[in-house]
């Protein structure tokens, strides 16, 4: 697959035909009896036979391998190495002239040691950092440049030292431009290190977007979103050992293996609880049986107490099993209850995680080509994308829900704002029937109490024979009250004025019949809001009261009336003064027996929180009527006389 995806990319970089790659799929190999973990120099340096003509080398096919025994040696521990050497040459044809120049691809070696590569002699690469921990993943690529000859072939050396027992794979070779070989490493590389990191990144940033909202979110008992995170965290650390370059990442070996052994027991517990909160189920002894036994496998692996990781690898490996079984477990049951096709999928991906996981544990072994893929991080990552998918599923079932509900809630809402509206207006009938009611008991009141009962009074007069004078007098108040009825019924918008208006244009000229001049020296006063029809019906009662009591007993010849903006005891008000020239008038100690007028007179003033006062002057008496600005709860109408 590889050479053909090379072949097909190399059209594209328009390889001249006199370069053509090669593949180096035969080599000759030859175990040393050298000592020595370190590489020499060179071939010359070597000084375990190499270069001796005399030494025998055995042809191999490539990829080659040498089993793993379990347990093996550790490199560090003082036991001398493996050393086994391997030759192939390049041909000539495959080092013409290119504009980038030749390279050489050696897509994947390894061992527990270190290994090293020879051209013509020359020590061109080697890996660095630690033995145990090497860069397996990490394809090799080699510029040969330096070496060519022109028409001449180069022989290439690769020694690997390993640990007693540990073994070694070794990939076939490719040599040849670089134009042609640059897609192959490049696919290559991308596959077995630099995918898996940038899936290993994006999974990270997940995580700590969903620790973020966990954060936020922690008082609702949101604990998928840590679990999340600390799967997403744990897969990280898991796949760790896939990503150590030529470097190393500066960590004791022993710590480093059981930091990856801890991150991937921890993924499959995380996952698995996880797994149980999206389907909605809940095991909670598996849960804390899978729980104690993460913890002690953890503690059990400590490199504080246990042999060296690095010789039990393989065996260490099976320490997994048991954590993924709940896990596989709780998958399969949830695709089957469920039916949705994330849970399919994740059950699938769990069922084919043990034959993945078994090819990798016999590449680590060395017992499967060493071209393959390790699959294992990358089911990793598509587990992860499940449960992504079904959490998105769980979010849209959960916000159809949510509309649901809301649409049965808007319903609802419609229901109650139709049912309010119709109470609504059966509460504004009964309030117009109520207020028509209250009006008309009103008006049959202030009709039987003032028309019915001037009227009453010029039936005395006609039954007693008495002037017919005073029956037209009586008839004429009775229509005045009728009239001052009528016109507290006319809307004044909380004007005084207005309302004095209407009193004056009904007054005067009855009082210029009577002989007394009405004069009118008004100012401009604030509104009072509270001066409905009742209200302004206690007003023109009280003043239609004062000015007939004058007319009657008081011989004057002039009235005046004024009105002015004033404050009694703090509050603010107007007040209306009506002044007389007649006789003045001392209010008694008590009312006279059948004088109701002054009681009615109070009694108004009381309904309408005002107050009343007659003050006696030299030549005559001013009554003031104070009215609020501001009224306190209405209070019940008086009878009148």
């Amino acid at each position: 697959m590889w050479q053909a995806l090379a072949a097909i990319l190399s059209i594209a970089y328009c390889i001249p035909a006199q370069a053509t790659a090669a593949h180096l799929a035969e080599a000759l190999a030859w175990q040393s009896p050298s000592m020595a973990w370190a590489p020499p120099r060179s071939l010359a340096a070597a000084g375990d036979g190499v270069l001796d003509p005399a030494t025998r080398w055995q042809p191999v096919a490539l990829p080659a391998a040498r089993e793993r025994r379990t347990p093996s040696a550790t490199p560090g521990d003082g036991t001398p190495p493996q050393v086994w050497w391997l030759r192939m040459q390049v041909p000539a044809s495959a080092l013409a002239p290119t504009p980038q120049g030749p390279r050489l691809y050696i897509p994947r070696w390894h061992t527990l040691g270190n290994a090293a590569v020879y051209v013509d002699g020359r020590l061109a690469w080697q890996s660095r950092g630690s033995r145990m921990l090497v860069s397996f993943n990490q394809p090799v690529w080699l510029d040969l440049g330096g070496d060519v000859r022109p028409g001449q072939p180069l022989t290439v050396h690769v020694r690997m030292a390993s640990a007693q027992g540990a073994g070694g794979a070794l990939s076939s070779l490719w040599a040849g431009p670089a134009e042609e070989l640059r897609a192959g490493w490049r696919l290559r590389s991308l596959l077995q290190s630099d995918l898996l990191a940038y899936v290993r990144g994006a999974n990270l940033v997940l995580g700590v977007l969903a620790l973020a909202v966990w954060l936020a979110r922690r008082r609702q008992g949101e604990t998928g979103y840590l679990l999340f995170f600390l799967m997403s965290l744990s897969h990280v650390f898991g796949t760790s050992l896939f990503l150590v370059d030529a470097e190393g990442f500066g960590l004791d070996d022993s710590w480093f293996t059981w930091l990856t052994m801890a991150g991937s027991l921890s993924a499959s517990t995380c996952a698995f609880l996880l797994l149980c909160r999206l389907q909605g189920r809940r095991y909670p002894r598996l849960s804390r049986a899978l729980v104690v036994y993460v913890a002690i496998a953890a503690l059990a692996l400590l490199p504080l107490w246990s042999p060296p990781l690095g010789a039990f690898l393989p065996l260490v490996r099976l320490a997994q099993i048991p954590a993924a079984l709940p896990l596989v477990g709780a998958a399969v049951a949830g695709a089957w209850r469920l039916r949705a096709w994330p849970h399919v999928l994740l059950a699938a991906m769990m069922v084919l995680l043990f034959p993945l996981w078994l090819h990798d544990l016999a590449m680590q072994s060395f017992r499967v080509s060493a071209e393959h893929i390790y699959a294992t991080p990358y089911l990793y990552a598509g587990v992860i994308a499940m449960f992504l998918a079904a959490a998105f599923q769980r979010y849209q079932q959960a916000a159809r829900e949510a509309e649901q509900a809301r649409a049965v809630l808007a319903e609802r809402l419609a229901d109650q704002e139709r049912e309010l509206g119709r109470t609504h207006e059966r509460l504004r009938a009964a309030e117009r029937q109520q207020t028509l009611m209250h009006e008309r008991q009103r008006l049959m009141r202030e009709m039987h109490d003032g028309v019915g009962s001037s009227l009453m009074s010029a039936l005395r007069l006609v039954e007693h024979a008495q002037a017919p004078v005073d029956v037209a007098q009586v008839l004429k108040e009775c229509i005045d009250d009728l009239k001052i009825s009528i016109d507290s019924l006319e809307p004044v918008d909380a004007d005084l004025l207005a309302l004095l208006a209407g009193l004056r244009f009904r007054l005067e000229q009855r009082l210029g019949e009577a002989g007394i001049a009405l004069r009118w020296h008004t100012r401009d006063v604030p509104p009072l809001p509270w001066l409905d029809a009742q209200s302004a019906l206690h007003v023109l009662r009280i003043l239609q009261e004062v000015l007939t009591n004058i007319v009657k007993h008081s011989g004057a010849t002039a009235i005046t009336v004024s009105t002015a903006e004033a404050a009694c005891g703090g509050a603010p008000g107007v007040h209306v003064c009506v002044r007389d020239d007649g006789r003045p008038f001392t209010t008694p100690a008590a009312l006279p027996p059948g004088r109701r007028g002054l009681g009615n007179v109070r009694a108004r003033a009381r309904a309408l929180d005002a107050r009343c006062d007659w003050a006696p002057q030299a030549h005559g008496t001013v009554f003031t009527l104070w009215l609020p600005l501001q009224r306190g709860p209405a209070r019940g109408t008086p009878a009148t006389t």
